[in-house]
């Protein structure tokens, strides 16, 4: 399967940078995971109604994504966090 290109929405992106250096590490490895397969994560869950995905992010955290799959593309939606 090819390697799938990552972008991030502006919001995201805010969110990102304002989180905790450590949370950003947690969110970077993740992501290192999901642009080789963001669909087969036994952790992602889809919703079909709203055509995103979520996977945690260590124990206090969710990274919302879209999959583009014509134009292999995980576009990073949103970032929350529980801490």
């Amino acid at each position: 399967m090819p390697r799938f290109r990552l972008v991030w929405l502006e919001i995201a992106d805010r969110q990102y940078r304002e989180l905790p250096a450590a949370t950003r590490v947690l969110i970077d490895r993740r992501l290192a995971q999901l642009v080789e397969n963001p669909i087969v994560h036994p952790d992602a869950d889809y919703n079909e109604r709203s055509d995103q995905w979520s996977v945690p992010v260590g124990d206090d955290g969710l990274l919302f994504y879209a999959v583009v799959r014509q134009q292999p593309t995980v576009i990073v939606l949103r970032l929350v966090s529980f801490a």
